[in-house]
């Protein structure tokens, strides 16, 4: 099964890449090639990526050499080094980069899997806000679920979501929440209605889609309106 996490994968050798890109493809619908670590590394810098996969001995940069730079503009990225060598000197170096894995060629079929499967599942945990009566909400890909299932929502139901999501210990009025998805658009009579529509809609849409009885965002009256966790 696919998902949307976004891919980075640098192999000079193109029969090797295209093999690899045929299995990654059963995981990842995202996926960008580059097959020396200095255009790795100028695409790197135009584009959001949540994995690298990166072998050792690529020309321009090496695999390692990319790995640190790249480490060095996001922290949270994770990286996976795949080498025909396995020395004790390279073992070392990488451990510094907190690689998620070092796997050496040949790479075995199943121990790929493995790791891409154990990879795929430490991000979509990081990135899972667990909600109220089984709805989860994917922070990093903006994505909502409802028992495991994806839910299609609108562009401004995600933004709501979103915005509820970013401190879901508080309240927001109905105002705060039309200056953050509606701004210049918003009604200028104070009511901001369009907020409460717009709630209102997306309730009703997620009780006939999902669950008959809960939703997951609660409505105090004198408070404003709270994502519930």
């Amino acid at each position: 099964m696919t998902n949307d996490f976004k891919l980075l994968y640098v192999e000079d050798n193109k029969v090797v890449r295209d093999n690899f890109v045929e299995i990654f493809s059963r995981y990842f619908k995202d996926i960008t090639t580059a097959d020396n670590g200095r255009e790795a590394l100028e695409i790197y810098k135009k584009n959001n990526f949540d994995i690298a996969i990166l072998d050792i001995s690529i020309p321009e940069i090496n695999g390692l050499s990319l790995a640190t730079k790249i480490r060095e503009m996001n922290r949270d990225i994770e990286i996976i080094m795949l080498t025909a060598y396995a020395d004790q000197e390279k073992l070392l170096q990488a451990i510094n980069l907190r690689l998620f894995s070092y796997l050496v060629k040949p790479i075995k079929q199943n121990e790929l899997d493995i790791t891409l499967k154990e990879l795929i599942s430490r991000l979509s945990k990081g990135s899972a806000l667990e909600l109220k009566n089984g709805y989860t909400w994917n922070i990093k890909i903006e994505k909502l679920y409802y028992n495991n299932s994806e839910v299609k929502i609108t562009k401004n139901e995600i933004s709501l979501v979103k915005f509820l999501s970013a401190n879901s210990l508080r309240y927001y009025s109905a105002c705060e929440i039309a200056d953050e998805i509606f701004g210049d658009k918003k009604e200028s009579d104070g009511k901001c209605n369009n907020t409460i529509q717009l709630i209102s809609r997306f309730k009703k849409k997620m009780l006939n889609l999902c669950n008959k009885e809960h939703f997951f965002i609660d409505n105090i009256y004198g408070l404003g309106y709270k994502i519930t966790s």
